[in-house]
């Protein structure tokens, strides 16, 4: 994967890029209670973005949220070094399913944005492989 400067991103992973890394620090930093919350407003942001630049600051906590979700379900998800700790103890994120909902349609949206994020994301399959395990 050739690394991309212009968005932050040494890799498609959904975690391997500036903004991500930080937001599953933030993730691990927070209360177990408040992870819900902040994947939450993470996802509804992507989604009210109302112009390009708005939706290229939201998009990789948006995907890394969905990854989050999907580490629920699939386990090589949370694979990467820069994943949240937390994926990887005891501490279940207990997920309500409209937030599943939530992270489909976010992703959909971002696939079709012309947001570098999409091109580089999208050329890799991860927010196609996140859609699949989220459906898992």
């Amino acid at each position: 994967m050739t690394q991309s400067d212009s968005v932050g991103a040494w890799d498609a992973g959904p975690f391997d890029n500036d903004d991500a890394a930080e937001f599953a620090t933030e993730l691990d930093e927070a209360d177990p209670n408040q992870r819900i919350l902040l994947i939450r407003d993470a996802l509804q942001a992507a989604l009210d973005a109302e112009d390009d630049e708005a939706l290229d600051e939201a998009f990789p906590r948006a995907v890394a949220s969905a990854a989050v979700l999907a580490a629920t379900r699939v386990d090589t998800v949370a694979d990467s070094g820069y994943a949240p700790k937390f994926l990887a103890t005891d501490d279940q994120l207990d997920a309500p399913d409209d937030l599943f909902e939530l992270a489909m349609v976010t992703l959909d949206q971002l696939a079709d944005s012309n947001s570098e994020y999409a091109e580089l994301f999208g050329e890799a399959g991860t927010l196609e492989s996140l859609r699949s395990a989220l459906t898992t």
